[in-house]
């Protein structure tokens, strides 16, 4: 699996939409699972500004607090 360039491919893409889009960078709720953890991640490697938000729904505590540590971590 070519994970690195697949990684590299989607953080351009992110890059080329948030441009000609005119945007300044992305806002992604974090809610403890892996889409949200994957999604923010991607997005901070464009070096845009990239906001995160905890968005607890009706979870158990540790993903609440796996949320939280992901926000500290990026």
């Amino acid at each position: 699996m070519k994970t690195i360039q697949i990684i590299d491919h989607i953080v351009r893409w992110l890059t080329e939409y948030a441009v000609q889009n005119k945007t300044n960078g992305f806002v992604v709720g974090i809610s403890g699972g892996i889409d949200s953890a994957l999604t923010s991640t991607l997005c901070a490697k464009t070096g845009l500004p990239t906001a995160v938000v905890s968005m607890p729904i009706h979870q158990a505590i540790s993903e609440e607090k796996r949320a939280l540590a992901h926000i500290e971590w990026l």
